[in-house]
């Protein structure tokens, strides 16, 4: 046993009973049944029940829950029980029953709003309504699963899309939800725009819910287990291949390093599940990632806010790896965590009867389970550890470059995603835009010319600042006017209705303050040192303009200049300079030199 448990058994009266999960150290080599996920299934059960009863025995007057996914029991045991199972060779090791929390800032549901407002900013985010205009994708046919607080099947947004149901807590055989939670994120998976403005990344996509965390927002682990186990054979029969292509779980417990969960998780990549979970609202600290979203399979999501900037609460990385359950990777590996980030800042969607907006790391996983569901429907092939390497691969690098510990690969990126699914035997012809030139545009100018280059397109429009998008035009260049300071003018290919995926970016700079210039100089004699100091905060100085009237015929450019004035007296000495943006400044210093 693990050294807390050992702590707790310890220091417990002998007659006391201690929540524990019993590992067996028999278990089914997955790589025996590789394709044949039923086959899989049969095998697990069948090994479970040849295999535990010994071991129930040992704990034979007490309730017991018995688990097949990962050949494994949940009971309340006492010290010397305890002692028993844990010297059982027939047992792998025993660990303490964790409970586990929803990863949310918000408490209970009291009430709510009676409509979405304008809907959930984080699909325009993440590019969600660009997927579902060029494809038609909405993640119809696809189903996605939730281990939550349960789920308001009688949600506008969600009516009619429930495809399962299992309370794990309070064995209630219709759906609901008593905290809120989980109607939240199941409506960012799923729901549409029932309510006037959209809620959900696949509104096309159902739902199989399995309530394991009550009203208070805990729940034993042993009920998650329970919850996963079902997951991966809703209808009980493994002839039928009805599982789930992902599962959003916006909940964890405290240690990264804690495997009371891994063994459910590498079953679950086995059948095709992709593992999505909240990373955790514990952050800014470092190594503040728990379980399972620390283990290595896990698509672990992080959230950021409406600027692409990681919120304060998502829990970071690194996580650094001990293999408790001698698995792999070897101990001492640093762990990139997370894997991924997603809108969870005021995320609005579905919860009570109405709409409120909810922020946390359990807000942002949902949408990457939504885009799993777009991109199954795409390829049924994405689903799994391919899927997850996709949701990284194709995400929005934020920051450095390359994967980070706030961050992880990025922000997630819907259409992204699901091109790399479509590949390159994708016949849509999906329109492209370029502009003409590259880099920022720097100008005094209020109004800017700009060319632009399509495939596959009939035409295309333009917009500034996110504004109104134009009539679409054939003409190889247009003119817009532009605002004081920074400005995006996007370009959009059409053809046929469809629209390019990743309409062209041009940053235009408009300044048209002169840059403030002062003089730095140190004399010696004759000798004298200057320095230009400018200062520019709209398009920053142009090195190359710098020059120097030095006052006795001579001049000089460079942002230094060491020179020998002829004779002595006093020099007037005259900068000139202009920034990127044409704006031009001088400024003057009087030097008495030769003494």
């Amino acid at each position: 046993m693990g050294p807390d448990l050992a702590a707790t058994v310890a220091g417990a009266a002998p007659d006391a009973e201690i929540a524990v999960l019993v590992t067996l150290r028999r278990q089914v080599d997955a790589e025996d049944f590789a394709g044949r996920p039923q086959a899989l299934l049969a095998a697990l059960r069948r090994t479970a029940a040849a295999t535990q009863p010994d071991v129930v025995d040992i704990v034979d007057d007490q309730p017991v829950k018995r688990f097949w996914l990962i050949n494994a029991i949940a009971v309340h045991a006492t010290p010397a029980e305890i002692a028993e199972l844990d010297a059982d060779p027939g047992v792998e090791r025993v660990d303490a029953d964790v409970p586990v929390r929803i990863d949310q800032t918000a408490s209970q549901v009291v009430d709510s709003f009676p409509d979405p407002g304008e809907g959930n900013w984080g699909l325009a985010a993440i590019r969600a309504p660009e997927v579902w205009r060029a494809t038609g994708l909405t993640g119809q046919g696809v189903v996605v699963g939730s281990i939550d607080t349960g789920v308001n099947a009688a949600h506008r947004e969600l009516a009619g899309k429930v495809a399962g149901w299992r309370d794990f807590v309070n064995n209630r055989p219709a759906p609901y939800d008593d905290n809120g939670h989980g109607t939240h994120t199941i409506g960012t998976m799923i729901g549409g725009s029932q309510g006037g403005a959209a809620v959900g990344v696949a509104p096309g996509a159902r739902v199989i819910v399995a309530k394991a965390i009550g009203a208070s927002g805990v729940g034993p682990g042993s009920a998650l287990i329970a919850a996963a186990q079902w997951m991966t054979d809703p209808d009980g029969d493994p002839a039928t291949a009805d599982q789930p292509v992902a599962v959003n779980n916006s909940w964890s417990a405290e240690d990264a390093n804690d495997p009371w969960f891994r063994s459910i998780i590498r079953r679950w990549v086995e059948l095709g599940i992709t593992p999505v979970f909240a990373a955790g609202n514990t952050g800014p600290d470092a190594s503040t990632v728990g379980s399972p979203a620390g283990y290595p399979e896990v698509l672990a999501v992080g959230a950021v806010n409406e600027k692409d900037g990681v919120a304060s609460f998502s829990s970071r990385g690194p996580v650094h790896w001990l293999n408790l359950d001698g698995s792999g990777p070897a101990s001492g590996t640093v762990i990139t965590k997370p894997d991924v980030s997603a809108p969870g800042v005021n995320i609005t969607s579905s919860t009570g009867d109405g709409y409120l907006a909810f922020s946390g790391t359990s807000m942002a996983s949902p949408h990457v389970a939504g885009v799993i569901a777009l991109m199954a429907q795409a390829n049924p092939q994405a689903r799994g550890a391919a899927a997850a390497e996709i949701i990284r691969s194709s995400a929005v690098d934020l920051g450095a470059p390359g994967p980070d510990q706030r961050s992880g690969s990025g922000r997630l990126d819907a259409v992204r995603a699901v091109q790399a699914v479509l590949g390159p035997a994708n016949t849509l012809n999906v329109p492209d835009t370029a502009f003409v030139g590259s880099g920022p545009i720097t100008t005094r100018s209020r109004t800017v010319t700009l060319r632009v280059r399509t495939e596959n397109g009939e035409g295309y429009r333009f917009r500034v600042n996110n504004g109104a998008w134009s009539a679409v035009t054939t003409a190889p260049a247009f003119r817009v006017n532009v605002r004081q300071g920074r400005n995006v003018v996007d370009a959009q290919a059409v053809s046929g209705g469809a629209f390019d995926w990743s309409p062209a970016h041009r940053v235009v700079v408009v300044d048209r303050t002169p840059p403030r210039l002062t003089i730095g100089s140190r004399v010696r004699g004759r000798d004298a040192v200057l320095v230009a100091r400018a200062v520019d905060t709209g398009s920053s100085l142009d090195p190359a303009s710098l020059r120097w009237s030095l006052g006795d015929g001579r001049y000089a450019r460079g942002a230094r200049v060491d020179h020998v004035f002829s004779g002595e007296g006093y020099r007037v000495v005259r900068l000139y300079a202009k920034d990127r943006a044409g704006n031009t400044a001088r400024a003057t210093r009087v030097l008495r030199v030769g003494r």
